[in-house]
């Protein structure tokens, strides 16, 4: 797997993030630095501990001997997945969600609990990473780099524009999927 294809299903999957990181900075009264970087820490822990373990399930032996005989199945598994996230992004960003804005702290007790929800595509990720044989330091180091910038971001598109980005954003992540997953694709089956 290359280095694009990783770094751009790392986008994909901190857009889910960066959509709901716009919802809680649209209800923030003022951006307090350390609290920001709390919630980065949250959301990257979460992340990284998500994909890691998705990752580590492909090593169970039972796949590892299967994917020696069964590599090709194993890419397709791997790109079923992806679409399949990049689906459910964009069921997401179509479904009608009513949010009340109105001004508030930082609950981090719901905070870690949305991490842990937003996180559960990283895990489906992180099992299709492993099927890939992707290096799953060059995985996480993405995932963190990209998953900083993007908590960032959304509390401050968030804060400065409102929540009405968050469609827009989960459209854009499902998209950076979907072309990672065409170009897997075009790599190990028509190349």
């Amino acid at each position: 797997m290359s280095i694009i294809e990783i770094v751009l299903i790392s986008i994909g999957l901190s857009f889910d993030v960066f959509a709901v990181m716009t919802v809680e900075g649209a209800m923030l009264a003022a951006i307090e630095k350390k609290k920001l970087c709390g919630m980065a820490v949250i959301f990257c822990t979460w992340q990284l501990v998500s994909v890691t373990g998705g990752y580590l399930i492909s090593l169970i032996p039972v796949f590892q001997h299967a994917a020696r005989f069964l590599q090709a199945g194993w890419t397709i598994l791997s790109t079923i997945i992806f679409f399949a996230i990049a689906a459910f992004l964009l069921y997401k960003a179509w479904k009608k969600e009513d949010i009340h804005e109105r001004m508030q702290e930082v609950n981090f007790k719901q905070v870690i609990t949305t991490a842990i929800l937003v996180s559960l595509d990283a895990f489906f990720a992180g099992i299709g990473f492993g099927f890939m044989g992707a290096n799953v330091l060059v995985v996480d180091l993405s995932l963190l780099v990209v998953t900083v910038v993007f908590v960032i971001l959304g509390i401050y598109t968030g804060y400065r524009l409102g929540w009405e980005q968050k469609p827009a954003a989960l459209c854009i992540g499902a998209a950076c999927i979907i072309f990672a997953s065409m170009d897997i694709i075009v790599t190990y089956f028509i190349l």
